[in-house]
């Protein structure tokens, strides 16, 4: 039973915001009635809130993130009065909180997004959007066309990529009819750390459902990021693993270059279709794949090809 003068936490929630002096942050907001007694620490790679006088007045259990630091957030009645809020990271992070009494009374956790930008800053990646002009792609039961959709998913990318300090080519920036060749050439002439492609899958079969990591077939790291990419693509929008395969037509990539082609999901599905129309998806399918080349360069080292001058 709630008593009406404890403390309810009554909603927890997360968000990637831009904050001062030009700081990148995952910010974590503990919403309550009133102001509680707390600590805040680091645990074996997990941020974990200890409130004291304190009751959850609100679903108890996991809240998946997944914002490329944040993993996800637990929250749990540990006693009669006692609430733990556990923050699990994929990465390691500074952090700082502040509170702010009014109602709501909030406790904000802010964590820095700089072991991100320390992997990504100055690497060159280049964001190929498929097809273009001529070339339509797969096209949806509704018309929507392949080549139409995956450009927002390709620019939502570009902008995300540019914030972590990337240096990133688009292969088109419009409706442009553009080869194989040039597409490989041009990651070539820019010396490219990783090479992403975006498509959807197209089948005969419209019961066919779900999201695809292909790579190139040369062993140069590709595999092992479609492996990743495609992890983080699922998680993001939740739809069916379709696998990671190789690619021959990536064939043509140079050898030095870890090469994808991500198929977001299957446009000739009429529920992915409409999936495939929103703004959610585009900037979801974005994020999936930017979390994806974050875990590559990460656990990857070896593997990845590391700074150029």
């Amino acid at each position: 039973m709630l008593l009406e003068n404890r403390p309810r936490i009554t909603n927890l929630w997360s968000k990637v915001v831009d904050g001062e002096n030009g700081e990148w942050l995952s910010r974590v907001i503990v919403e309550s009635t009133r102001p509680y007694e707390y600590t805040l620490k680091e645990v074996n790679g997990s941020i974990l809130l200890e409130c004291s006088g304190a009751e959850i007045n609100m679903p108890e259990g996991k809240l998946e993130i997944n914002d490329g630091l944040l993993r996800e957030i637990n929250i749990a009645q540990t006693g009669h009065d006692t609430v733990r809020v556990q923050l699990s990271l994929d990465h390691p992070a500074m952090f700082k909180h502040a509170v702010y009494k009014e109602f709501p009374s909030r406790l904000v956790i802010s964590l820095d997004r700089l072991f991100i930008t320390g992997l990504l800053s100055g690497k060159k990646i280049v964001v190929d959007p498929g097809h273009g002009g001529k070339d339509f792609g797969g096209r949806g039961q509704v018309s929507l066309l392949e080549k139409d959709v995956v450009m927002p998913i390709a620019n939502n990318l570009e902008k995300i990529l540019k914030k972590t300090g990337a240096k990133v080519t688009l292969t088109r920036s419009g409706d442009k009819d553009i080869s194989g060749e040039e597409r490989a050439t041009l990651a070539l002439n820019v010396n490219a750390d990783a090479y992403i492609s975006i498509h959807t899958n197209a089948s005969a079969d419209n019961s066919v459902v779900g999201a695809a990591t292909l790579y190139a077939p040369h062993d140069n790291g590709s595999e092992k990021l479609a492996i990743y990419i495609q992890e983080e693509i699922v998680k993001k929008l939740k739809v069916r693993d379709r696998g990671t395969a190789g690619q021959p037509g990536l064939a043509r990539m140079d050898k030095g270059i870890p090469a994808v082609e991500v198929e977001v999901v299957t446009i000739t599905n009429i529920v992915e279709e409409v999936f495939l129309r929103g703004l959610t998806i585009q900037e979801r399918a974005a994020e999936g794949i930017l979390n994806g080349l974050i875990k590559y360069f990460a656990f990857d080292r070896l593997n990845a090809k590391g700074d150029k001058k």
